[in-house]
């Protein structure tokens, strides 16, 4: 079964709300326990596709998180509530044209969106002897920060900032 959606200014609204309700039991967890609750996709792929307009999809069939019917690009999305530090995930069958990444500011509650150039994600070295590819060929998830290999080094801009407690998105040209 598929599961296709385009996100409405009410659907934002209902993001926000879930944010604020993570924040919540993410601080009230973190209280009691060293670490909290992840960022719930919900939010980081709502956000995206909101921003967009792309079509949010959950698919038994496909790895994307997304679809662009402009383009007919498959989208993925990962995201962050560290702001300093993530660690990414990828699936072994994981196939898109686009990878979006969504930084939270957990102190200012602001999503900074970036699109990462995939053109050399598949020889990427996600350790000392295997690329990206050849981690997924063995059936295996390729972990490795979008921080510290895209991001950082190439000194990539975010493209928008969806800042959760005004219900603001600024996008920006780069």
């Amino acid at each position: 079964m598929t599961v296709r959606k385009f996100f409405t200014p009410k659907d934002f609204d209902d993001i926000v709300d879930v944010y604020f309700l993570w924040k919540k039991l993410n601080n009230l967890i973190k209280k009691f326990y060293t670490r909290g609750i992840n960022l719930p996709e919900y939010i980081t792929e709502g956000c995206v596709c909101y921003v967009n307009g792309y079509e949010l999809t959950a698919s038994e069939q496909g790895s994307e998180d997304a679809f662009d019917l402009k383009t007919n690009h498959k989208i993925q999305v990962k995201g962050t509530s560290n702001f300093n530090d993530d660690l990414s995930s990828f699936g072994p069958k994981s196939e898109f044209n686009e990878l979006h990444f969504a930084r939270l500011n957990i102190e200012e509650d602001k999503i900074y969106l970036y699109k990462i150039d995939i053109e050399n994600l598949y020889n990427v070295k996600v350790n000392s002897n295997q690329t990206f590819k050849e981690q997924q060929k063995q059936g295996r998830r390729p972990r490795f920060s979008l921080l510290k290999t895209f991001i950082i080094p190439n000194n990539i801009r975010e493209y928008c900032i969806v800042d959760l407690k005004n219900k603001e998105v600024k996008k920006y040209d780069n």
